[in-house]
Formats: C-alpha cells, sequence, structure tokens
C-alpha cells in the first residue's frame, strides 16, 4: 500500500460507505480511505499501518460504538502517532468525550451529524494541509541537525527573528481589524437611525447624517486602499519598477487631488521642489509616499495653516521635506510611527481619524526604492517628515 491512508471509523456500516465515497471523490487519487466498524479493529489496523511506515494524516472517528468509545481510541491513536489529525463525527458526544478527546488526543475538529459534505471535505483538506506542513517542518529540522554546528546559532537567531517578525504582523492585523471594525459600526449605526427616523428627521440633521457617513466611508476607503498596497508589498506580489520622473509633476497631481481637504481649513499647499530634479525610483510608489505625508499633514494642521514640500540635493540622492505648522508630536510619539506593532492613533485638528498605516506603507516603499524616512517634530511647532530617493 504505496498511498497515505485517511482511516474512518464507524459502527453503522451506511455511515462508513458515506465517508468513503465522499472522500474518495476528492482525495482518492493521492489517498487511500480505509474503514473500520469499531475502536479495537480500528487501533489493531492504525498499528499495522505505522509499523509499515505508512503516514495517517486524519482519522475520523465516531463517538458512541460498542466497546471502545471514539474519544478514548483517538487518544490511543495520538499516542501513536501525534501528528494525525483527529477528527470526532458523531451527533451523540458528551461534553466530557469532547473535552477527554481536545486534552488528551489534540482533538482537530468536532463534526455533528447529519454532516455538511462540503465542511467536511474542506476540514479533512485543511488537515491534510498541516498534516503535511508538519512533515515538512520535521524533514527540515532533521536536516538542519546536520548542518555545521557554527551555522547553529545563525539558525536560531533567523528563526528568533521569523517569530518576532509573525508574531508583529499578527498583533498588526489585529489592530487594522480593530480600527476597521470601529468605523463600520459607526455606519451601520448611523444608516440604522437614517432608516428608522428619515421622515421625521430636520433636513439639517439628515445632512449632518449624510456628511458623517461621507466622511467615514472615506477614512475607511483609505485605510482599505493602504493596506491592500502594504500587504502585496509583503507578499512579493508588488514590484519596484524604477525609472526616471520629475518629482515636482507628481506632487503637483497630488496636492490637486488632497486640495479639496485643504480648502475645507484654509490650508495652503507650496509645491518648492525645483521643477528639473530628476529621481529614479518607481514612481507610482513615490506618489503614494507623497499623497500619504501630504494628507497626514493636513489632518494635523490648524485652520488656516500651511504645508510645504520642498527638495535638497547630495551627490547621489535628492531628499524631500514636506513641512507643516501644525500641532507636531511630543518625541515618545515620533519614536513609534514606524514601528508595526505600536498603534499610534491621533484625531486630526478637526477630528479627522487615521491608523498610522499610511507612514508604515510610506516606510516600506521608500526602502524598497534605495531609501530612509525620518521625521523632526515638536508639540505645538509642526511636522518634518523627510525622505530620500535615488538620483539615479
Amino acid at each position: 500500500m504505496g498511498k497515505k491512508v485517511i482511516l474512518c471509523i464507524d459502527d453503522e456500516e451506511i455511515i462508513l460507505q458515506a465517508l468513503e465515497e465522499q472522500l474518495n471523490n476528492i482525495f482518492g487519487e493521492e489517498y487511500e480511505i480505509e474503514t473500520s466498524d469499531s475502536g479495537e479493529d480500528a487501533l489493531e489496523y492504525f498499528k499495522e499501518l505505522i509499523d509499515e511506515g505508512i503516514n495517517v494524516p486524519v482519522v475520523i472517528s465516531d463517538y458512541i460504538m460498542p466497546g471502545m468509545k471514539g474519544d478514548e481510541l483517538l487518544k490511543e491513536i495520538h499516542a501513536l502517532s501525534p501528528g494525525s489529525l483527529k477528527i470526532l463525527l458523531t451527533g451523540q458526544a458528551n461534553i466530557e468525550g469532547i473535552s477527554n478527546a481536545i486534552n488528551n488526543a489534540q482533538l482537530y475538529r468536532y463534526i455533528e451529524k447529519p454532516w455538511d459534505k462540503d465542511d467536511l471535505v474542506l476540514t479533512v483538506r485543511e488537515a491534510i494541509k498541516s498534516f503535511l506542513q508538519e512533515i515538512k517542518i520535521i524533514k527540515q529540522n532533521k536536516e538542519l541537525l546536520v548542518l555545521n554546528a557554527s551555522l547553529e546559532e545563525k539558525v536560531i537567531q533567523r528563526t528568533k527573528e521569523l517569530s518576532v517578525a509573525n508574531a508583529s504582523k499578527d498583533k498588526f492585523f489585529s489592530i487594522i481589524a480593530h480600527d476597521l471594525k470601529s468605523p463600520f459600526n459607526a455606519i451601520f449605526g448611523l444608516t440604522e437611525i437614517m432608516i428608522e427616523n428619515w421622515a421625521d428627521l430636520p433636513d439639517e440633521d439628515k445632512i449632518d447624517f449624510i456628511k458623517d457617513l461621507n466622511s467615514t466611508s472615506k477614512n475607511t476607503y483609505n485605510l482599505l486602499q493602504n493596506l491592500l498596497e502594504w500587504s502585496r508589498a509583503q507578499t512579493g506580489n508588488i514590484q519596484v519598477e524604477p525609472s526616471r520622473f520629475l518629482p515636482f509633476g507628481i506632487v503637483d497631481e497630488n496636492i490637486k487631488v488632497l486640495m479639496k481637504n485643504a480648502e475645507i481649513k484654509s490650508i495652503s499647499i507650496i509645491n518648492n521642489i525645483p521643477e528639473d530634479i530628476t529621481c529614479y525610483a518607481d514612481k507610482n510608489m513615490i506618489s503614494t509616499v507623497f499623497r500619504n505625508l501630504i494628507s497626514n499633514s493636513t489632518k494635523f494642521t490648524n485652520n488656516g495653516g500651511s504645508i510645504e514640500i520642498s527638495a535638497t540635493s547630495s551627490n547621489s540622492f535628492h531628499q524631500f521635506c514636506i513641512s507643516d505648522n501644525g500641532i507636531g508630536m511630543d518625541q515618545k510619539t515620533v519614536e513609534k510611527l514606524f514601528i508595526l506593532t505600536e498603534k499610534v492613533q491621533r484625531s486630526g485638528t478637526n477630528n479627522e481619524q487615521g491608523t498610522g498605516l499610511g507612514l508604515i506603507l510610506c516606510k516600506e516603499f521608500i526602502e524598497k526604492n534605495g531609501g530612509e524616512i525620518f521625521v523632526e517634530s515638536e508639540p505645538n511647532k509642526g511636522s518634518k517628515f523627510f525622505f530620500t530617493i535615488p538620483k539615479s
């Protein structure tokens, strides 16, 4: 028997036939679908498979069976093969039985009868995927053990770095999930009020509600847009495509896009970048950086304030500065701006909302283009965001 095995145990023949047919249709080319009508027979057969070196990625067992119950069977199987994924498929299991399977057999999933075919297939597919990933990890770990001892510390260090990176991203996405939930709750609340009370609402209140919806929708859209671009960069689906371009032009385009928000607050935006300087970088990425930084300055600049975009040059880089005379930040806030796991969420001078994701995206794009980004700011004295990109 060369194939890997999916083992199904149930004391009802019709159940075993249904399982065998459904699983064969999906997994039959790669896996043998084997069945047993009792826990005792299944355990003996499982021991034989293990002795022969045959992998059993998934075991699906009923709970109520003559003799050995499902939770006890899975406990015994777990002792023989901890990596096998155990699924309890029954309509009669009690809390004690399920708890026993979870605590002593690391139960992967509990599915009630009658089961949904698609749900069962998806569960088995994901279980197989987890099993194969675990096998791959074990194999890689064995290979690492034969490497030169001098490499061991590097491997350990790299593993720690990856764990920290994954933990950082997990925390980051939990922050984003929270920040997405809040505006949607606001949208739901506003729309429900409007639906239920539209006829009784004064026109002024209706306009205010619509303005609030528009503002919340824009903020949520901007967050999603930045999140999409950042995630594409992380997964390698966005490539750096450098070319020569005039930064004055893309700044001018972004000012036109953002001018409406600036006009609401009577903020002047001045483009002082020399018209003739050229850069060599990904034009779309740098445009995104300018858009986020100018938008950010608009948010935290008081009514009647000003924003200036300027540039200076060194031998191989241009340094750009987006400067405002807004509310500024203390040093503690500045130090957190570009850290993925730090939640820097402040309201703008007109109570505009943000999550800081735009600055994370700016850092990502600038570094991908060979530059760096940094900030100078003081409370009530404004902020200056600097970044560099190559001339050629």
